[in-house]
Order: structure tokens, then sequence, then C-alpha cells
């Protein structure tokens, strides 16, 4: 995969392969950044720490990810939107020698390079890592792979079918939805155009640069499709060239199908389903109306079991855990031996937690079996918000829970009891959270003056939400 890509930036040189906020960069370009970040890798990163790579979506950004893997060292993707303290115990369990952020363009942009002598990474290699939400307060750093990813990327090219187009990105690199975007135009010669988080914050900028786009597939959240689906002129008229759209990242609903079919007609939408643990996505399926949603059947080299709690593989239509084996599953997670990772069968395997069943040879989820969520795509953890909130030594007991439409999350809530001797207002706490969490995570805050109970003594949550 490496050798193809490099192979392609310098035998097509003048080929456009990357553009965000108007700047345009040709194979050349990029050709010369990773020469110089892979000798400044190589030479300041004796140890072959895993390097931090931090910023929003720039050029050097994607340099440096090929820079150091053409090194051997894995990449560590943290995007500026993440809050201090989250970066700071993030820093703490890679332990770096390099952290690479925008500085690295003075490096980068000299034109006395030296060419990449060799490309060190091996099959079994850590390729990246990237950090998740976890459920015991501290975020997972999830390890992938040199051959987790060349599996994955053969996959997409097979089912995304592009060459010589343009890919729209939506996904913070330090989002595993990026993976996509960030590697396949670089193996199918097409042109990487960049949606930067401004510009998707504002509608009348975010649809003048759909439309400049010009592209031919686009790499989306479900939830953000649902946000260009609210105004009507995000339709066939305002991007022509669009042929693909490939979803990922958390549960598709009819009314989204029925809405896009209705603005896009000829819409080729794929569905796909995969945790960041198994590299992007494992299943796909092209959605041709939204009389049965799935989440398609697993690329050729996983399988998909769905199993009870004794791992006993369960029959047609049954609802269990979903549990995946094969190329696609990571090596596990930094310093964290967790009871998720298996064998299955003489696979290695991933107990994802979600729950599905299979029919006709097609994969279904339906939910969760813990208390973790998708919400805007990302995979959050109620347990972890919890444990920040009860944390904060004014708040008595802080529940965490979700509302949903369409058995899909919109809303996270947090019912907060503060302590008797302490006067705070909710503001006060959004302030406090924005500091350790990022912002997808932070929830909307309803003060309450009790708890409500159930007759076990458990906190009641239908009873919160039901009152809110």
């Amino acid at each position: 995969m490496l050798n193809k890509i490099i192979n392609n930036l310098k035998d097509y040189p003048e080929d456009e392969c990357y553009e965000i906020n108007g700047n345009i960069y040709k194979n050349k370009d990029l050709y010369k950044y990773i020469c110089n970040i892979y000798h400044y890798v190589l030479n300041n990163n004796k140890s072959k720490k895993g390097v931090i790579v931090y910023g929003h979506k720039d050029i050097y950004m994607i340099a440096s990810f090929l820079a150091c893997s053409c090194a051997g060292i894995p990449y560590i993707p943290i995007d500026v939107s993440i809050p201090v303290e989250r970066k700071k115990k993030i820093i703490e369990q890679i332990n770096p020698d390099i952290i690479i952020n925008k500085d690295i363009e003075n490096i980068m942009n000299n034109e006395n390079y030296l060419d990449i002598s060799k490309i060190y990474m091996q099959d079994d290699d850590i390729y990246y890592i990237i950090f998740t939400s976890g459920s015991t307060g501290e975020p997972k750093g999830v390890q992938i792979t040199y051959n987790n990813l060349k599996s994955c990327m053969r996959w997409l090219e097979s089912i995304c079918n592009i060459n010589k187009g343009i890919i729209l990105n939506q996904a913070n690199y330090s989002f595993d939805l990026s993976v996509a975007d960030i590697y396949l135009p670089l193996l199918t010669r097409c042109k990487h155009y960049i949606l930067k988080r401004d510009v998707q914050r504002n509608y009348t900028l975010l649809f003048k640069e759909l439309k400049k786009s010009n592209s031919d597939l686009a790499v989306f959240t479900p939830s953000f499709l649902d946000l260009l689906l609210v105004d009507k002129s995000f339709n066939a008229a305002l991007m022509p060239n669009l042929k693909t759209i490939l979803l990922c990242g958390e549960k598709l609903t009819n009314n989204t199908v029925d809405r896009l079919l209705k603005r896009f007609p000829s819409i080729h939408l794929i569905n796909s389903y995969g945790p960041t643990e198994c590299t992007f996505a494992v299943t796909g399926i092209k959605i041709n109306n939204s009389n049965d949603i799935s989440v398609g059947t697993p690329k050729d080299d996983v399988d998909i079991y769905i199993v009870n709690n004794s791992l006993e593989e369960l029959g047609e239509e049954e609802t269990g855990e979903i549990l995946i084996t094969g190329a696609s599953v990571g090596k596990g997670y930094l310093n964290n031996n967790s009871n998720s990772f298996i064998f299955y069968k003489g696979k290695k395997g991933y107990l994802t937690g979600d729950l599905g069943y299979k029919k006709n040879n097609k994969v279904y989820c339906i939910g969760r079996k813990d208390t973790q969520i998708k919400f805007k795509g990302y995979r959050i953890e109620l347990s972890e918000i919890e444990k920040v909130l009860n944390n904060i030594e004014y708040i008595e007991k802080a529940i965490v829970t979700t509302k949903k439409n369409d058995n899909k999350v919109s809303r996270i809530i947090a019912f907060v009891k503060i302590k008797s001797s302490y006067s705070v207002e909710s503001k006060e706490i959004k302030e406090y959270l924005k500091r350790v969490l990022p912002e997808y995570m932070i929830p909307n805050i309803k003060m309450i003056s009790e708890i409500p109970l159930t007759a076990n003594g458990k906190v009641d949550a239908k009873k919160l939400l039901e009152e809110y």
C-alpha cells in the first residue's frame, strides 16, 4: 500500500491531491513534504516511539502520517478541538519523543530534500493509534496494524469504485471515519477535498464549499448527512457529480434514506459498519430504499458471528452480541489488556458490545448491551461523562442518559444534583466540561433537586427523561 502511494506521488507529480481553503497541493508537493518529515522523524526518534501529530486537517498532517508510516513508526492524530486535559492524558499514555505540529512546515518545505530511502513499516507493525472514549474515564488507544489497514483499503477500493475523481472529507483525522478519505485518494489518484471545522459550522460557507468541491464521493456520518438534508438546496443540482455516499459511524434511519434518495435519485448509497477496533468498517451494502436497512455483509477476510454471553453462536434472527473475527481486528488497546479481544474459532476476534442479528446473510444492528452510544458518529461511553461530573466537588450526584428519536440518539442529557452548600448554575458546569471533554461529549445539563428511584432502589432514568 505505501509503495503504491509513494509511486503514485512520484509518477504523477502534477496530479492535484489535496485542496483546503482554496489552497491546492500537487503530488510533487506532498512527496517533498513526506520526504523531509520522514528524515526528520528517523533522525529524531531513535526509540521508534509513536509520534503525536497535532492539528486540524492541514497538509502537514497527511504528510506526517505518511512520513511516520514509511519510517516504520505509528502516528497518533490529535485534533485541535480536543480539550487540554484530554490531550494531556493521551500524551501521558504515549510518552512520545516527538510531537509534530504546524512548526513542522519549516522543515517540510525544504527544497533540497532527500528521497525516501526505505519503507520500514512491516505488516504486523502498529500503523496508527486512535483514542476513543473509555468506560474507566480514561481515553483508550486503539492500535491498528499495517495489515489491518491494507485489508481495509483493498475492500474500500472495491466497493467505492473510484479513480481520478474527488473525495470529500467530513471527519477530523483523530476520528477513524477519516481513514477512508485520507487513503482512498492517495491510492486511486483522486483529490482529497477538505471541509474544515469552521466551514462545517457555517451553513452559508458549507454549501458554497459543497458546490465548489465537484465531489464524486463523500464519506459522511448519518448525522452530518441529516444536517445537510435540513436545507432543501442539498440536492443533485448542488452536487451534480456526486455519485457515491459512503456512510459509517452510527445508525442509518428510514427517514434519512427517504429524503436522500428523493434529492439524489441516482446516488450509490453505501451503508457500512465497524468499530474503531476493527479498522474503520467491516460490512457494507448498497441501500436502494428504506424498506430494509441493514449494515450488509462482511468483507471477504472477516467473519461476523452473533453470540450469547457464553460465546455460543445464535441462529437466524436471534439477537445477541456482534463478534468480529479476521483481518480487520486490531492489535488491542495501548497499555490495556481487554477481555473484548479474544480468539474465536482459531482467529483473532473482537466482542463489539453491539447487539444485532442476522437475516438472509445480512447483519442488522439494534443497539448496545452497555452504556456506550454513538452520537454524531462518535463513540461515547456515558460512564466516562458521569465519572467526570461526579468528580466535581460541588456535585452530589450526576446521571447521564440519552434522548432518542427514531431509535437514534438525538441528545445527551446530564441530570445533576448540586450539594446543598453550593450555588452553581448549569453554565458553570458546562464551562468546566469544555476543559475536560471533547465538544461532542458535552451533555445538556438539567439541574434537579431530587433523584427519583425505582421500586428496587435504582435511579429511575425513565422518570427523569419524562420530567425533562
